[in-house]
């Protein structure tokens, strides 16, 4: 392998009593003329290695047959109308209509594909006006956290000229005749941090500059401020969190003019989440508060002292949401990486399951609380989404569509097993492949796991990984320590000091395929994004022999610098705080960049970043691929592959596709599929 030769700086630092090398800083600079001449160079490189598999345009192709055919997502009712989602197959992004009744005559409401020529400005609902004539949209391009807030008038099926800009991690909460909206200080770039988030109220047609600072903690620059009202406006929320995990909640009384903010969980032990109750000043709160499967709390907010009262206590799995509706609490569990469903009453007495249709993952929405109806999707591996209209007043599920996809998914099974890590530990993993496949040693697999931030690795279906089951291959996804899949316990085992655990644990899962003859080394390909691009990062650098194929894809890949980009400071409540020694120490046992050595046999390695990725920034990739291609044994490919006009995650349905395709093409390639 030839790859473009790559600038190199004199960048030593010595931080707690190590010397640290750094050649490729400047590759952090994503903006920069210089940068992106290279990475245009390097995706030279990749497109000519991917053009030498022969089927690299069918497989885009075959992918794109199987999603060609109508969809549509279940209704949502929101006031006197009935919204839902239509993708007529191969649309950019999904168009949304409405109907007055559910069997009335539908009406086109909004076509994100008319916000660019490309196809590649996303928009997504955040909210909307307690009487349902505003609707606030994300407005993303090319799918970047740096996005706008925009209003449309429901009556007049137009945006309103307004836009609120520099909109970064923020909620809308409606009050009165505005909204609440939480905005960082600076303008977005890459190699600054966000910091100083502070909350405000903009009422609707008022100039920006007139908008009221509702909160503000500039001792505290770092740390996540949101604002959430009940449903009656009566009381105000702010959601503080030091990152994506543990806050604090404080409230005011909307109505005594003046009220200043109390505290009503005043530390960050804990994650929160509050919601409407049924009764004036009483409010629901799921919580891990000593429960670490997560309760049901219920407090009164006229109390002089507020002391929670147990409505739903822990079990002995995830609590995962509670949704109150119709008098009733629709609770949804996790029980061994499936949702189970019951209906409680207000008190938490138990009343009925509602009974899925399959195991796999159950989503669900409603209006209000008021409401007699919501409304179920269901989804699993091997079988497409099917949506259900639930009766709560009558305990009623009725059947409403079902897309009439193309793919023969009766040729598929899945199956769920538990391997032990290397601690002991049982992790499940579920494996999908054609029925009838046969373990012979040589079966290519493609290994996927996440291991971090709560995020449980559910059931769903996606028809971009039947290329891979059609040409013999088990899709395998693993749901290690770092999740919560299990509760806190899973979680907490998974991140700061623990990190090694969700190494661990994937690496296990590879050893365990192997083991039980379904693969070997040289038909194993792995791949994670995000969090889980610094997984498989970690793991090809701990273990490079295991693998024969890694796709870390928008991973976070320097662990020493990740806290000084946008928002990476939110996540040293997972990873740890790169400057305090103990948590140094710890990174630097396992941060990719770091561990890349000199002459070694790596797998076939494609490193994926998006352009406009301001998450994870292109950096880490950059830093990531350079230095493989410095180091690492040239026999093997060691690839950069950067996405135009994407973000962390890609911007449209077609670059979502040629994503997968592209990278299926890799695999195959070096699988010798």
């Amino acid at each position: 392998m030839q790859y473009p030769i790559t600038r190199k700086e004199e960048i030593r630092e010595t931080i707690f009593g190590r010397e640290v090398e750094d050649p490729y800083r400047w590759l952090e600079d994503d903006h920069a003329d210089e940068t992106q001449a290279w990475v245009r160079t390097q995706q030279e490189v990749t497109e000519r290695i991917l053009n030498e598999y022969p089927d690299r345009n069918k497989v885009f192709d075959e992918i794109i047959d199987l999603i060609n055919y109508p969809k549509q997502t279940f209704p949502i009712k929101r006031g006197k109308w009935y919204y839902y989602s239509k993708n007529s197959g191969t649309q950019n992004q999904w168009v949304i209509y409405r109907k007055g009744e559910l069997d009335g005559e539908e009406e086109l409401f909004f076509d994100p594909n008319t916000l660019s020529e490309d196809g590649t400005t996303k928009a997504f609902r955040l909210g909307e006006s307690t009487d349902r004539r505003y609707f606030f949209y994300n407005i993303s391009k090319a799918g970047a956290d740096d996005s706008e807030i925009w209003i449309y008038d429901i009556e007049t099926k137009a945006f309103l000229e307004e836009k609120l800009l520099n909109a970064r991690h923020t909620d809308i909460a409606w009050y009165k005749d505005g909204y609440i909206y939480s905005q960082y200080d600076d303008e977005a770039d890459n190699l600054k941090a966000n910091k100083n988030q502070r909350v405000f109220y903009h009422k609707i047609g008022d100039s920006f500059d007139n908008d009221i600072l509702l909160y503000e903690d500039p001792e505290h620059p770092f740390r996540y401020n949101s604002g959430w009202v009940s449903d009656d406006e009566k009381y105000m929320f702010i959601y503080i969190s030091e990152g994506t995990s543990k806050n604090k909640i404080l409230y005011k009384d909307l109505t005594i003019k003046d009220s200043n903010f109390k505290a009503i969980f005043d530390t960050f032990d804990y994650n929160y989440h509050i919601m409407d109750s049924f009764k004036e000043d009483e409010f629901y709160v799921r919580t891990n508060m000593n429960a670490k499967n997560y309760q049901l709390l219920r407090v009164n907010l006229k109390h002089e002292e507020i002391i929670p009262e147990v409505i739903i206590p822990e079990r002995d799995y995830l609590l995962e949401s509670v949704l109150p509706v119709d008098n009733k609490l629709i609770v949804s569990f996790i029980k061994d990486v499936s949702s189970k469903l019951e209906v409680m009453d207000t008190e938490g007495k138990y009343l009925y399951d509602i009974e899925m249709p399959y195991q796999g993952t159950a989503d669900f929405h409603n209006d209000k609380k008021e409401d007699i109806e919501i409304w179920f999707s269901f989804s699993s591996y091997t079988r497409p989404d099917e949506y259900y209209h639930y009766d709560v007043e009558n305990h009623r599920l009725t059947f409403y569509h079902r897309d009439q996809i193309k793919a023969d998914v009766e040729k598929y099974q899945s199956e769920q097993i538990f391997y032990p890590s290397k601690d002991g530990t049982q992790v499940p993993m579920t494996l999908i492949y054609k029925k009838g496949m046969q373990k012979n040693g040589h079966n290519p697999v493609y290994l996927y796991a996440y291991g971090g931030f709560n995020h449980a690795l559910m059931p769903y279906f996606n028809e971009a990984k039947i290329p891979f089951l059609e040409r013999g291959g088990i899709f395998v996804i693993a749901n290690i320590r770092g999740g919560n899949e299990y509760g806190e316990d899973w979680h907490s085992q998974g991140c700061l000091l623990n990190k090694q655990n969700v190494f661990d644990d994937f690496i296990g899962a590879g050893e365990y395929l192997i083991e039980q003859g379904y693969t070997c080394s040289e038909k194993l390909a792995i791949a994670g994004g995000s969090n889980g691009g610094l997984l498989i990062g970690a793991v090809m650098t701990q273990r490079p022999e295991l693998f024969k194929v890694a796709l870390p894809m928008m991973g976070v890949l320097d662990m020493i610098r990740y806290h000084k980009f946008t928002c990476g400071w939110g996540w040293m409540v997972e990873y740890g705080n790169p400057d305090e020694e103990i948590h140094f120490n710890n990174l630097i046992a396992y941060s990719p960049l770091h561990h890349i050595k000199e002459g070694v046999y790596y797998p076939a390695t494609m490193v994926v970043t998006a352009d406009h990725d301001d998450r994870v920034i292109p950096g880490h990739s950059f830093k990531f691929a350079a230095t493989l291609q410095e180091k690492g044994s040239n026999e093997t490919p060691l690839l950069l592959y950067t996405q135009i006009q994407s973000g962390h995650g890609a911007s449209n349905l077609r670059k979502y596709y040629e994503l997968n395709a592209d990278c299926w093409t890799f695999v195959f390639k070096y699988l010798g599929m």
